[in-house]
């Protein structure tokens, strides 16, 4: 997609000289606004990033309204031009020519941030399966089985070499018979599935498993292995009524991925104070318990307690079923590839919100399904 504007700068000049740092303040961002300063506040160069921000808004199809000025933010490297918005990197040509601003905004590739890139290197021609990542995931139960499903498959187009779906009896049949790649495997004793899991390179546990006393205790007997463990859904209610499991645990092996409500039931807070104080509350809890802490949400945040990351990509249509159980598969995926746990939680957000940001572009804010994130997944990785 091509957007162009042009705009008077004297129309501009007027606009500037009658409100001043109101205007600035109100269609340009901080780095905005200091690069204008850097250039003294010179009228050329506020009408060329305002015509810049109109051009890229044409460029995303909706013009300034549904996304505003301060949705389109821009760049400089190595003095040219870039602006980012709804996850995509657009390309700028700014230029002034007989009293105008002129500028043309090019959609070019998926926003990805510098600390990620290179992270997922080329394959080695002389490779195999098993050095991607043994993934076992302990998902599913009767009417949650697309819990499972969507995990499972997420976890396996993220690049993992062998996906391995643990469920009960009952639902075995209808596991075996939707799945095509990922493997699913059932267990009669937690004692003969423990000893599978410990051949694992990550575990996810908790999407759809229930809530009975059966689940209750595989998901303490899980958290008894000394492996790298992703706990989401059904497995954190479980967690939150006995959090000292996490004491036994070795530091920083444990990622927790609760949404408000989940993190409410974790920690007792309300979510009105969860809401006002999420990085506050995230980090003192990451902290105390000696976790990766990812809690879900607008800008979603992750945190070991120390180090912090904002996630910047994602949109209200992946407010879905099944959304979570995608992000915590592509997870328990990175994990497996031994990327470290801070790094790994901070990637996985950064990777399904942009996959649900092409999802949206293609299909509308209205349509979007879980599954539709994992389709896009391939067109996201390509940038890692």
């Amino acid at each position: 997609m091509v957007g162009i504007d042009i705009v008077k700068i004297s129309r501009v000049e007027k606009i500037y000289l009658k409100y001043d740092e109101k205007f600035l303040n109100r269609i340009f961002n901080d780095e905005e606004i200091s690069y204008i300063k850097y250039k003294n506040n010179r009228v050329q160069s506020i009408a060329g990033l305002f015509a810049a921000k109109e051009a890229v808004s044409k460029a995303v199809g909706t013009g300034i309204g549904s996304t505003s000025f301060k949705d389109i933010k821009i760049y400089y490297e190595n003095s040219s031009p870039y602006a980012i918005c709804r996850g995509y990197i657009y390309k700028l040509s700014i230029s002034h020519d007989g009293g105008f601003a002129v500028a043309v905004a090019i959609k070019d590739k998926v926003a990805i941030d510098d600390e990620f890139k290179g992270i997922l290197n080329n394959r080695n021609s002389n490779t195999h399966k098993g050095d991607y990542g043994r993934v076992a995931i302990v998902a599913g139960s009767m009417g949650m089985t697309g819990s499972a499903f969507l995990a499972s498959n997420a976890a396996l187009r993220c690049g993992s070499g062998l996906v391995y779906n643990i469920v009960p009896r009952d639902i075995l049949e209808i596991m075996s018979i939707k799945y095509v790649e990922p493997i699913v495997k059932s267990f009669n004793k937690n004692s003969d599935m423990l000893d599978f899991l410990n051949n694992m390179d990550s575990i996810l546990i908790g999407p759809g498993i229930g809530l009975d006393d059966t689940s209750e205790k595989k998901v303490k007997d899980v958290l008894s292995l000394d492996k790298n463990i992703v706990v989401d859904a059904d497995g954190l209610t479980h967690l939150a009524k006995n959090l000292n499991v996490l004491e036994n645990r070795r530091e920083f092996s444990t990622v927790l991925t609760p949404h408000v409500g989940e993190f409410s039931r974790l920690t007792g807070i309300s979510h009105d104070e969860i809401n006002k104080n999420r990085e506050k509350l995230a980090m003192e809890f990451a902290k105390r318990y000696k976790v990766i802490l990812l809690l879900k949400g607008n800008r979603t945040v992750v945190t070991n307690g120390k180090d912090i990351y904002i996630n910047k990509t994602g949109n209200p249509s992946m407010a879905t079923a099944g959304s979570g159980d995608v992000l915590s598969g592509i997870l328990v995926s990175l994990v497996g590839r031994k990327i470290e746990l801070f790094k790994a939680s901070s990637m996985a957000t950064n990777i399904h919100g942009a996959a649900g940001d092409l999802a949206r572009d293609a299909l509308s804010e209205e349509s979007v399904i879980a599954s539709d994130i994992i389709l896009f997944l391939s067109k996201v990785l390509v940038n890692y």
